[in-house]
């Protein structure tokens, strides 16, 4: 049982099965450290209070009704202020293929969720929760059967967990990936006044083209994508900037189409949406 973050305990005190590496944390009262990740994804169950993660100045709070994915190479700030208990699973790529080969998930995605890079938190559903209470049961046991029972029940948790909207989408972003590469693009310059066509022709690709393999991969097309992120970033800057400053920054040159955009998205305008924050 771990109490801390450290690596070279993480590689000593977690029980490995084929297809998972599941960490048991029990943290005191007022904990504080950066958690990260390494080669494989994780998933960050809450048994008994509550962590607090956050990003970009956002704090997130994560109790035993939520997960919490990290990607590879993930890097978060957590705060625990009550005694915490938490269940981690390192999950290898041998058991993520398998699901990938033999589960039919869809391949929506949230892009409110996808924008938070590597990090991705929801509601744990009913049978995600039933199926993580015997994986507690197996442990506690130790029986001669708790390793093909883990390995059962890893299984099942990760089919449950692949039924979460966007879940597929995030865990199939890798180096190689078109559709990562475009994200990444996308989540990088924002903020310029780029068009689907420039960034089509990042991958030689023409719009028409680009945009298909884009949709297929996620559900909704690029110009879409990169309206929801910007959406999502006026969101945040518009508490502190005028509504002309926030759409120069987020690369219009047209406010009163910025102004259209954000109303389709919220139901009110930018100038609404300050009165009802302050």
């Amino acid at each position: 049982m771990l109490d801390c973050f450290n690596r070279k305990l993480e590689l000593s005190d977690r029980l490995e099965t084929d297809y998972s590496h599941i960490l048991h944390y029990d943290f005191p009262n007022e904990f504080t450290d950066t958690y990260k990740t390494y080669e494989n994804s994780r998933l960050w169950t809450i048994l008994e209070g509550e962590i607090s993660v956050f990003i970009d100045q956002y704090s997130i709070p994560i109790d035993n009704q939520k997960f919490l994915l990290l990607l590879p190479e993930a890097s978060v700030k957590v705060n625990i202020e009550k005694p915490t208990r938490a269940l981690v699973f390192e999950l290898n790529d041998s058991l993520l293929k398998k699901a990938y080969d033999n589960l039919s998930t869809d391949y929506e995605t949230d892009c409110d969720q996808i924008l938070i890079k590597k990090i991705f938190c929801a509601s744990e559903s009913l049978d995600f929760h039933d199926t993580l209470g015997r994986i507690v049961k197996a442990l506690n046991s130790k029986g001669k059967n708790m390793e093909y029972l883990l390995n059962l029940y890893s299984q099942e948790l990760i089919f449950h967990l692949l039924q979460v909207k966007g879940v597929s989408q995030l865990l199939n972003l890798k180096p190689e990936n078109l559709t990562s590469k475009a994200i990444q693009y996308m989540n990088d310059k924002y903020m310029l006044p780029i068009t689907i066509k420039q960034i089509s022709s990042q991958f030689d690709m023409s719009e028409a083209n680009f945009s298909q393999c884009f949709k297929k991969a996620t559900g909704i097309n690029p110009k879409e994508y990169l309206t929801n992120l910007r959406m999502e970033k006026a969101k945040k800057m518009i508490t502190h900037s005028s509504v002309t400053d926030t759409a120069f920054d987020l690369g219009y040159r047209n406010v009163s189409r910025f102004i259209t955009l954000f109303k389709e998205k919220y139901g009110v305008t930018p100038k609404q949406y300050q009165k009802n924050i302050f």
